[in-house]
């Protein structure tokens, strides 16, 4: 049986990646501080991976064949787990961000596209991109095999990021969407189930090996076509108002789930391993809304005091 170590393990993607490893006989072990509750099934291992000594005790007798690592933020948190872990796996297979894409002139992006610090991501682009350059450097140092992994906008069940869910619950109970400028940012899903199964298919896989990956779905979509098809499939019309960002003076983070750029990759090297995409987005979104119904996860939405103000100026 193969051995794979996740680390992270108990929320969204790590949860989900322990889950189908799981139904596919793979021995797991997940390491994480232990805060949220963790699948039965997998071989947990209480710890703070920033503690290099409690790493190192606690991974003392373990040797995997792969290391899915998902909760690598920085490049620090990346050189401690390929260090301790030296000699005892594999693969390392390290879930990075499109978000390293910088100084972006066209889209979609390329893997060969430029990276590093940006300003629209800020930090976490920066360390992200630091995390996939010491596992470059460190393959060479610690002899092993490296694939990454760039997910553009993850979706699906179980989501902790307030994304799908925020759509859908002011969809569900009537209420308005306010929209960045005209919603025409193109921006790319890929659903959750698609990114673990690419993960699974990289294991032992050559054409994988010390490569790096933009994986998500096929379609780029404006957001307001996003948000259309979410009403298409709670079967309801979408009360959309579009905000003016240069006359209103709020960025859209401050009260919409995603920013006012395009973020859309070129998936081309993927699928050229022989991987394929099974998701539409339509049908992973089907899937996300039909659990957010069933597990009661639609009820009225708080709203925040932007929404609030542009409720006022709409007269809703």
């Amino acid at each position: 049986m193969k051995k794979v170590l996740v680390m992270g393990g108990n929320q969204f993607l790590g949860k989900k990646v322990c889950e189908i490893l799981l139904e596919k006989k793979y021995e797991v072990f997940a390491i994480n501080r232990g805060n949220r509750e963790n699948l039965k099934g997998i071989n947990f291992l209480k710890c703070d991976r920033n503690n290099e000594e409690e790493l190192r005790k606690i991974t003392e007798n373990l040797k995997v064949d792969y290391i899915v690592d998902i909760s690598a933020y920085t490049g620090k948190q990346a050189d401690i787990l390929q260090k301790v872990m030296s000699g005892k796996f594999k693969q390392y297979i390290l879930i990075s961000s499109a978000s390293v894409y910088n100084n972006i002139e066209s889209y979609p992006v390329q893997e060969e596209s430029s990276k590093g610090k940006n300003e629209i991501w800020g930090q976490y682009a920066e360390d992200k991109y630091l995390a996939e350059k010491v596992t470059i450097e460190n393959s060479d140092r610690y002899n092993f095999k490296y694939t990454i992994f760039r997910p553009f906008y993850i979706y699906g069940e179980e989501n902790n990021l307030d994304r799908e869910k925020y759509i859908f619950s002011r969809i569900e109970n009537d209420l308005p969407i306010f929209i960045p400028n005209d919603g025409s940012n193109i921006i790319q899903f890929g659903y959750v189930d698609d990114l673990v199964e690419g993960i699974i298919y990289s294991f032992d896989n050559e054409n994988f090996f010390n490569e790096d990956f933009n994986i998500s779905g096929e379609e780029g979509l404006t957001i307001e076509k996003y948000i259309d098809i979410c009403g298409e499939i709670v079967n309801k019309k979408v009360n959309k108002y579009f905000v003016n960002l240069e006359k209103e003076k709020p960025k859209a983070r401050d009260w919409f789930p995603f920013r006012n750029v395009h973020l859309l990759g070129d998936i081309t090297k993927l699928k050229n391993t022989g991987f394929k995409i099974e998701y539409s987005f339509k049908n992973g979104m089907k899937k996300t809304y039909n659990y957010l119904i069933k597990n009661n996860k639609l009820q009225t939405p708080k709203v925040n005091d932007i929404e609030r103000n542009l409720y006022k100026k709409n007269n809703i």
